[in-house]
């Protein structure tokens, strides 16, 4: 079964916490596609920058490993990174107007939809929009 997986989940390939085994495992299978939407990647080297600069958890060149890690893996795992289109942006809106939801959950999630796939497994780390995810039809993955 193809995954898509948002942010959340894929940020703990990156920053070692509760997960990061399984996210591995899923990341490291190569049996099945992944995928990973555009906005992954500013979400993504967003996250590791704070982590630096704000919570000052990691050092800058822990950020830069951690930046150069994912590029990487975007190349070597063969992840596909889907490009949002005007059909996402609809579907985004029309799940906010059925309930709140966080703008970039709400274009994650539609990306996923729009996939088209029947076998498509939605991973992330955010249990409300893996719930979403499971009520839109999608199954899901918490790790």
């Amino acid at each position: 079964m193809p995954f898509f997986i948002d942010t959340s989940a894929l940020f703990k390939r990156y920053q070692p916490e509760k997960g990061t085994t399984a996210v591995t495992r899923i990341l490291e299978d190569h049996s099945q596609p992944l995928y990973i939407s555009s906005i992954t990647i500013v979400e993504m080297i967003s996250n590791l920058k704070r982590l630096f600069e704000v919570d000052k958890i990691t050092s800058e060149k822990q950020f830069q490993l951690q930046r150069d890690f994912f590029y990487k893996d975007i190349v070597t795992l063969n992840i596909t990174i889907l490009d949002i289109t005007s059909e996402d942006v609809i579907k985004a809106e029309d799940l906010i107007l059925k309930r709140y939801m966080k703008p970039v959950d709400s274009i994650q999630l539609a990306i996923a939809l729009n996939m088209k796939n029947d076998d498509i497994t939605f991973v992330s780390a955010d249990q409300r929009l893996c719930k979403i995810a499971a009520q839109e039809g999608l199954k899901t993955l918490t790790p």
